[in-house]
């Protein structure tokens, strides 16, 4: 199934960084597909798609990433399910057929770092893909 959305797709917009991201590329005249738990707090912006989103919940994301070659992902709200969500939202994109994935950690990411955003990041990013589709 596809959307007829656009193929760049953004997470976190209604937070700081999503919503910056997906301004300045709705300001440089990209369309963009706007992904909220929330779709009623997300933006109003030119060329946008607003689709809901849920990062522990595949039934949910994996129709809105239906159609998207690239994903922002901004790395989600932090809470003790934090690495399982996002790792249940990395399949859903690979099941969708998401190509490329960016997403916002930072320097540091280790499984042995002192910070433990840092060890979630490392986690996110580095686990064994177990979808039927890689993310190429």
């Amino acid at each position: 199934m596809t959307t007829g959305a656009p193929p760049l797709a953004i997470t976190g917009v209604t937070g700081v960084v999503g919503r910056e991201v997906a301004r300045q590329l709705a300001e440089a005249g990209l369309e963009v597909r706007l992904l909220a738990r929330d779709p009623a707090k997300a933006p109003e912006l030119p060329g946008a798609v607003v689709l809901p989103c849920d990062y522990g919940d595949p039934a949910v994301s994996g129709p809105s990433l239906a159609g998207v070659e690239t994903l922002f992902m901004v790395s989600g709200r932090e809470n003790e399910h934090r690495v399982a969500e996002h790792k249940a939202f990395i399949d859903a994109a690979g099941a969708a057929g998401v190509r490329h994935v960016v997403y916002t950690s930072f320097m540091g990411a280790a499984p042995d770092a002192i910070f433990t955003l840092a060890r979630d990041h490392h986690a996110t990013i580095t686990r064994p893909r177990n979808t039927s589709r890689r993310l190429a």
